[in-house]
């Protein structure tokens, strides 16, 4: 049985993967913030970065979810391929964090961190 939060982590990707800018975002939080090995990222700056990530096939596994009432933490292991800033990112696999807020009835993407690392392209 998929939880809520394997649900989410996979919409996300579809997402991101359709390039469904619009959905996407609807899909993040006013207060969203990301941390990556380059730094910090606000909403807007997140998207940017999505827009520049072309991603290939994606492997998700190890889902770890903590839930308290309007409050997710989803950490789960990203093996794939990624083309980032116009760098390829490494296909090992790669632990993530995701933390969503429920508002209105919906949940929304509020905080990430992902540490995987870009290399420089060859």
């Amino acid at each position: 049985m998929m939880t809520e939060g394997e649900k989410l982590i996979i919409e996300l990707f579809e997402k991101i993967k359709k390039q469904q800018w619009d959905d996407i975002d609807k899909f993040i939080h006013p207060a969203f913030q990301s941390v990556h090995q380059d730094g910090s990222r606000n909403k807007e700056e997140e998207i940017t970065t999505l827009k520049g990530l072309h991603m290939g096939e994606y492997y998700l596994s190890d889902f770890k979810m903590t839930q308290e009432q309007s409050l997710m933490v989803v950490t789960y292991t990203v093996r794939a391929q990624e083309l980032i800033d116009g760098k390829h990112t490494l296909t090992k696999p790669s632990q993530r964090l995701s933390v969503f807020v429920k508002s209105r009835g919906r949940w929304r993407w509020l905080a990430h961190a992902n540490f995987i690392p870009i290399e420089e392209v060859k």
